[in-house]
């Protein structure tokens, strides 16, 4: 669920980000929820991806690199 992913990425600042293994899929499965009447998930999931406090797993060794 976006708000448990929210509550984490967002939470106290310990984390810098969190990498799913799975992001494009779960995009475009809340995207198709959203279109039923639930944009605010919609929304709070394009504000995590936005803001890089959620990336796709291929980000990651990248990220470690630099």
């Amino acid at each position: 669920m976006p708000s448990r992913l929210a509550s984490l990425a967002l939470g106290t600042g310990d984390l810098d980000c969190i990498y799913h293994f799975a992001l494009y899929e779960m995009l475009e499965a809340v995207n198709e929820f959203g279109r039923q009447g639930r944009e605010d998930i919609v929304e709070t999931l394009n504000n995590l991806v936005l803001g890089k406090r959620l990336k796709d797993i291929s980000d990651l060794p990248l990220d470690l690199s630099c």
